[in-house]
């Protein structure tokens, strides 16, 4: 590329910034760290988001021919769902022509998650019949006719009737809005299984027999202990509810109660995804330490586990039970 002609490429130096941000001399574990904070940190970005969404809207054709945007182009944040939040508009963005026109709704829940779903007239006018079944006393709104006058651009016109009957819907009794046909219909998913799809965004391997669990990295290099926190797998609070877990680390003995080292706060979910690192230094033998780690959420218990050193197999990524209590 030196001979591309590029004024920001005229020798290697200038590749510098591109080396070193590839993080050439961490460790695997130093640098699986790096990257997953970058990523958190990328995601979490307002004008990141922002930049994707304008982006994904400009590709798409708002007056007659959208299109869904393919999993490559909706950025992953978007597909990420806190239960406790509801569908705060829907808008129905323009329309496929297709054999039965299929109308581009873009979902915006109360978290500011953004998601989009194709549905066709014939589905819009289900939602509205099963609606009616099932809140009988309940006014909703007028939908609108599956007829109208032969000279009008009928799925223009549909475009802003449904949109209008959306806005009235979703405004309107919180029972309605967030009703399990209403959450299904717009995010494609039933009402009891949304926690545990809003947890398996981040989640780390989940085990089959339930049992709560901690994935850990240990290393010992010239008297340097390096743990490394990679998922945790089945954890819930004492009601059953996806925890906002953090995980506090102890090297034993500690008469001084110096060791304490703690990770980020993973919000509401049952297998986190931490990659987090923390590191003991003059730690001149293994024998004779024990590593507790206490997991909790916002002051809560959730799990612990002692893990005797000398008996560690160093650098394997290894599954930890956690127990109900602190030994």
């Amino acid at each position: 590329m030196l001979h591309a002609g590029l004024p920001e490429l005229n020798r290697i130096q200038d590749l510098k910034y591109v080396y070193d941000n590839l993080r050439p001399q961490d460790s695997d574990l130093q640098a699986t760290s790096y990257f997953t904070r970058k990523i958190k940190e990328s995601l979490e970005c307002f004008p990141v988001r922002l930049n994707n969404l304008i982006h994904t809207l400009a590709h798409m054709s708002l007056t007659g021919s959208a299109k869904l945007p393919s999993q490559e182009t909706v950025p992953q944040e978007w597909m990420m769902l806190n239960v406790e939040k509801s569908i705060a508009r829907a808008t129905i963005l323009g329309f496929n022509k297709k054999s039965d026109y299929l109308y581009l709704v873009q979902v915006v829940q109360t978290c500011n998650v953004v998601t989009f779903v194709e549905k066709s007239f014939d589905q819009f006018s289900e939602l509205h019949s099963n609606l009616q079944k099932q809140f009988p006393s309940h006014a909703l709104p007028e939908f609108p006719h599956s007829w109208y006058i032969a000279f009008i651009d009928l799925e223009h016109k549909r475009v802003k009737d449904l949109n209008l009957y959306l806005k009235q819907l979703l405004s309107g009794s919180r029972k309605l809005a967030n009703n399990e046909l209403v959450l299904s219909f717009f995010l494609n998913w039933s009402k009891h299984t949304l926690a545990e799809k809003a947890s398996s965004v981040t989640s780390g391997p989940q085990s089959n027999d339930g049992t709560p669990g901690v994935q850990l990295v240990i290393s010992y290099e010239d008297t340097r202990l390096t743990v490394m926190l990679k998922h945790m797998r089945n954890i819930r609070l004492p009601d059953g509810s996806a925890p906002s877990a953090h995980a506090e680390f102890y090297l034993l003995p500690d008469p001084d109660e110096v060791n304490q080292r703690k990770t980020r706060t993973v919000p509401k979910t049952t297998n986190p995804t931490y990659n987090e690192i923390v590191v003991y230094n003059k730690v001149m033998q293994l024998e004779g330490h024990i590593l507790k780690l206490v997991v909790k959420s916002k002051g809560t218990f959730v799990g612990a586990v002692n893990i005797q050193l000398s008996r560690v197999r160093l650098n394997e990524e290894k599954w930890y039970p956690l127990g109900n209590s602190v030994i």
